[in-house]
């Protein structure tokens, strides 16, 4: 059964979209906080070019699949539990 994307679901795809680029974002400075201290070395482009693609694609990857999620779950709508 498809439903209407609603104005509902749109919100909820912008909490989404909000909380998982706020994820993406938070797990690249953890993992760069970890690699500084175990490795010694700042994980960056070095001398002031292009930062490395992990460090747009993650939280870019993480906002969109947190925009799905919440559109998804927004989309389901209560039922009883035994009709699921």
């Amino acid at each position: 059964m498809n439903t209407p994307f609603t104005s509902g679901r749109a919100a909820s795809a912008l909490v989404g979209l909000l909380v998982g680029g706020a994820a993406g974002f938070l797990l690249i400075e953890t993992v760069g906080a970890v690699v500084t201290f175990v490795l010694g070395r700042t994980p960056g482009a070095g001398g002031g070019g292009a930062p490395p693609a992990a460090f747009i694609a993650v939280p870019v990857l993480c906002a969109l699949a947190g925009a799905l999620i919440g559109a998804r779950r927004a989309g389901r709508g209560s039922r009883p539990r035994d009709q699921r």
